[in-house]
């Protein structure tokens, strides 16, 4: 009978588990969308949210099981995937706001104007980040010499810049406009025209097969929420002000520069990608030895 009562008990916590869906958020903004576009409503499963505030943490939560899908800009998810980590991209983010959503930022009285005055000079960021990836690819296309990189996350990357104890940070939204708004901080260069500025829903691949119909759910619940934001993005950063505590203006222009049009993974996606695996190369940071395409997953059609 005890043998019984154990195998039920562990058969009900499968089940349980099976029917929520872990989902991993970046400062809390996606669930925001989901739930100021209604789309979260009789799913058929509960999902429950795990926040991060960059994507490092987020994929390595990925990689160990204990999220199922997240959020993830294309630099750091590939340089993860590089790595080895069990996942696979299951749906393209496009890059909205021409690429400014992710820079090079200093402090509002810093010498620094240009990416010649930063050669040399320390520059904090995440290791593989999509600001790693920004920094990279800017002196990369400017064919000069690199700042010497401080790897930190970034509430720690933030306190360094503002101390001085480096002099730039690369980073993206919302902590571009966040630091702007806070300190005066100013822009130094941005993502436009230097690399894809994709974005990904990602999948650990455990989930991808024993949660498929969930994913598919979820993920066309997240389409038709990015619809609902792009018609309506003030009432969107109403709530993302709300569940977040960003300042008004700040939740205001992330919900303006974020709210893309989500769509399939396509060859011309996967091409695209290989520019990022290119640069990190290039930097001795990677070296995959699977195939690019095997990072993706087309089994769901948004």
């Amino acid at each position: 009978m005890a043998a019984l009562a154990a195998l039920v008990v562990g058969a009900t916590t499968c089940a349980a588990q099976a029917e929520t869906l872990v989902v991993a958020d970046q400062r809390g903004m996606q669930r925001a969308l989901l739930q100021a576009a209604h789309a979260d409503k009789d799913l058929g499963f509960d999902i429950r949210w795990v926040e991060f505030d960059a994507a490092a943490p987020l994929l390595q939560a990925l990689g160990a099981g204990a999220v199922d899908l997240g959020i993830a800009g294309d630099g750091p998810y590939l340089f993860a995937w590089a790595a080895g980590i069990p996942a696979r991209a299951v749906l393209l983010l496009p890059p909205r706001g021409g690429g400014h959503m992710t820079a090079i930022i200093v402090p509002a009285q810093s010498p620094v104007h240009s990416l010649s005055n930063l050669a040399g000079r320390k520059i904090a960021t995440g290791r593989g980040s999509i600001g790693h990836l920004l920094a990279l690819s800017l002196f990369d296309s400017a064919s000069g010499k690199h700042p010497d990189y401080v790897f930190l996350p970034p509430s720690q990357a933030k306190s360094a810049l503002d101390s001085g104890a480096v002099d730039a940070w690369a980073t993206w939204e919302p902590y571009v406009t966040l630091a702007a708004a806070q300190t005066g901080a100013r822009v130094v260069a941005d993502g436009q025209n230097v690399m894809p500025n994709n974005g990904f829903m990602v999948a650990s691949t455990r989930a991808i097969t024993d949660k498929h119909p969930q994913i598919a759910v979820f993920l066309k619940r997240i389409t038709q929420a990015y619809g609902w934001g792009r018609a309506h993005p003030q009432e969107f950063a109403a709530l993302l002000s709300h569940q977040t505590g960003l300042p008004p203006d700040v939740a205001n222009k992330v919900a303006q520069e974020q709210i893309t049009a989500p769509g399939p993974i396509t060859n011309e996606t996967v091409n695209e990608e290989a520019r990022v695996i290119a640069t990190y190369r290039k930097a001795q940071l990677v070296n995959p030895s699977r195939k690019l395409d095997d990072a993706f997953d087309r089994s769901f059609v948004p």
